[in-house]
């Protein structure tokens, strides 16, 4: 059955790829190409956040993989978890169905820093990021630094630095309107308008996705209420001011989603408890005022609003006989200011002041059920300020240093400095004309502090918090080296990298009551080795293949560190011989980790295909078929024992584009 899903749908894909062939290209490709003169436009081959500054991905000094909006289009997948994890070093799993909780991973470790134009984003329960909340529709480029080399970024950030930005407008105004449908029941709607020139520029999308869910437990059984209802609205206008040498930015994130949690468990036993639910509301704006009056000096002031509320409820049904809810709200306040004085072309010094305020409330109410005491909940907030410098000196461009530490104080845990460093040497390769040898190597230390929810703020049959929590602390450092060949149509990158944490804050769990506890763990250890080759001989094919090996210990057992695969190997392969017709391959393997303890979770391979062909053009309207297909090999993918993902499950639909009046340029 699976070979004839697998056949079937390569000879589709071969099929309508004639079909597309035969259609006349009327559209003017230089709609999405347009370099206007933006402020702080960021080319395909530059980077931006690992200093704040924009500079050459080439002789960057940490290990950086960047997805661009062009990457995202390729792949047409509208969620981040499918983008992703196709990146090194990078693992994100999802404990079920679409809309459920995510585990993001960098080499590694979950102590990711992740950053929405530049604003802190990850959750204020736990610090992590969940992508089960975002779309990829709205994202025009990510950004991954792997390792502690996030000090301009902030901290909370040992693992890496993931920066994301919003889709903004190009060129003349355009309409973009998708609608899309597959197995599971599940839906899709988008209607974006965008558009912009040397003085302004704006854009404004909604999404709706909406899925029936399919996870299953134990033996493939499928739970019948999993759905998942999610509504985003995301707005980005910029204006530029004092004649292009200033812009100001406002950025707004909507999101509302509903997930039916589906099952409820108690130990190894997992019970279908379709009434329990959860609801997430999400707002996030960002106000961004960039100066630069000269080629010497210029600087970024941000603001940001970012307010969550979590909704958990229990109803009563044939496993419970008792009602409930967990509710907790948080808003975070941002003020980051960065000044940059560049010095030629090989001295960039760079000092900046970060004000982060964060409000926390949880409210428990378990009185009608028999089982779960109730629980007043906690309300408590934080304040942290910090002062940041970094250097950046390039010698000939040939040798790049970077240096920098970052003084921080907390309300709750005092004073602490987080210094880093790194260095790349560039040597062109021995008899290889346009090619280099790149040796690169970066050191850190970084402190991520416990939140309140962690600390004081328990929520009926969740975890127990621990106020006796200690800030963890890291000591990480990485080496590498980057070959290219055949004039950098082909690079090979090889690296090792050693994070070493005191007072690593985990968990464990009651053996009779079976809740989890916050715990600081004296030591941890999570090493390994990181190797890729991307080759794009033409603009028509490009492939990149990852490998991650990883070792972690838990020093406190012996055992590797919850949610943490050895080998980890994903590839993709991107075909576009014509411009109207686009095709990818996509495939993941993970071998097993540890669930508590030394229980373990099977490894999987997951094998996606799409498609992206533009069946016809009226004037200005162009019309396209968009296809994926996911979980060929209809594995078990899980995260937590007996949860496992959707089998073989599919999306097709019609994507539009209207382009409207005259260019603006």
């Amino acid at each position: 059955m699976i070979k004839k899903l697998f056949f079937s749908s390569l000879f589709l894909v071969c099929a309508l790829s004639q079909i597309a062939s035969g259609v006349e290209d009327l559209e003017n490709k230089k709609s999405e190409k347009e370099t206007t003169r933006l402020f702080g436009q960021v080319g395909e081959k530059q980077i931006y956040s690992l200093d704040n500054i924009v500079e050459s991905k080439e002789s960057a000094s940490a290990n950086i993989d960047v997805v661009t909006l062009e990457d995202i289009k390729e792949q047409g997948s509208p969620m981040l978890t499918e983008i992703l994890n196709q990146l090194g070093s990078v693992t994100i799993q999802t404990s079920g169905s679409t809309g459920d909780i995510t585990s993001f991973r960098i080499r590694g470790t979950d102590r990711v820093r992740v950053t929405i134009d530049g604003i802190r984003a990850d959750s204020p329960v736990d610090n992590k990021f969940y992508l089960n909340n975002y779309l990829s529709d709205d994202i025009e480029r990510i950004e991954v630094i792997k390792g502690p080399q996030g000090n301009v970024g902030g901290v909370n950030a040992s693992g890496g630095l993931v920066s994301m930005s919003t889709r903004r407008g190009y060129g003349k105004p355009s309409i973009e309107i998708e609608s899309g449908m597959g197995n599971l029941g599940t839906f899709k709607e988008r209607f974006a308008v965008m558009g912009g020139d040397e003085d302004k520029d704006f854009y404004l999308g909604v999404n709706w996705l909406k899925t029936d869910g399919g996870l299953r437990i134990n033996e493939g059984e499928k739970i019948k209420n999993d759905d998942y209802n999610s509504l985003s609205v995301t707005a980005n206008v910029g204006k530029r001011l004092l004649e292009g040498k200033a812009e100001i930015r406002d950025i707004l994130r909507f999101s509302n989603s509903r997930k039916n949690v589906g099952v409820n468990g108690f130990g190894d036993y997992i019970l279908q408890d379709p009434n329990d639910y959860s609801r997430n509301v999400d707002v996030f704006n960002t106000t961004v005022f960039n100066y630069k009056p000269n080629d010497w000096y210029d600087s970024s002031t941000r603001f940001g609003v970012f307010s969550t509320v979590n909704n958990f409820y229990q109803r009563p049904d044939g496993y419970d006989t008792g009602i409930g809810s967990d509710k907790f709200r948080s808003t975070r306040l941002s003020f980051i200011s960065q000044h940059n004085l560049h010095y030629k072309d090989w001295n960039t010094l760079s000092f900046g002041y970060n004000l982060e305020s964060n409000f926390f409330n949880s409210v428990s109410d378990y009185s009608l059920d028999p089982y779960w005491p109730s629980y007043n909940g906690f309300s408590g907030d934080t304040l942290q300020n910090d002062v940041f410098v970094n250097d950046v000196i390039n010698i000939k461009d040939r040798l790049f240093l970077r240096g920098g530490a970052r003084l921080t104080h907390h309300s709750q845990f005092g004073t602490y400095v987080s210094p880093n460093g790194s260095a790349a040497l560039i040597l062109p390769a021995y008899k290889m004309e346009g090619d280099y040898t790149k040796f690169r190597s970066s050191w850190g230390q970084s402190i991520n502090t416990p939140t309140l929810y962690q600390m004081f703020g328990r929520l009926s049959g969740m975890m127990d918090p621990n106020p006796d929590l200690k800030a963890e602390k890291l000591n990480g450092w990485d080496v590498g080296v980057e070959q290219t060949f055949f004039n950098k149509k082909l690079s090979v990158d090889f690296g090792y990298f050693s994070n070493s944490y005191k007072d690593y804050i985990g968990w464990q769990s009651d053996p009779v009551t079976w809740i989890g506890t916050y715990m600081n763990v004296d030591e941890a250890k999570i090493r390994g080795y990181e190797a890729s080759i991307k080759w794009q001989p033409n603009l028509k094919f490009k492939t990149i293949l990852n490998y991650t090996y990883t070792d972690s210990e838990d020093a406190n057992t012996g055992y590797q560190l919850v949610g943490v695969p050895k080998n980890r190997l994903n590839a993709t392969v991107v075909y576009t011989p014509k411009e109207r017709f686009s095709a990818y391959a996509r495939v993941e393997t993970s071998s097993d980790r540890v669930y508590s303890g030394n229980d373990r979770v099977g490894g999987y391979t997951n094998v996606s295909l799409g498609t992206i062909i533009r069946l016809f053009s009226i004037k200005n309207v162009h019309v396209y078929l968009k296809a994926q297909m996911y979980n060929l090999l209809d594995h078990k993918i899980s995260m937590y024992k007996n949860y496992y993902q959707p089998g073989i499950h599919f999306m097709t639909g019609i994507f539009m584009k209207v382009n409207t009046g005259k260019d603006s340029l």
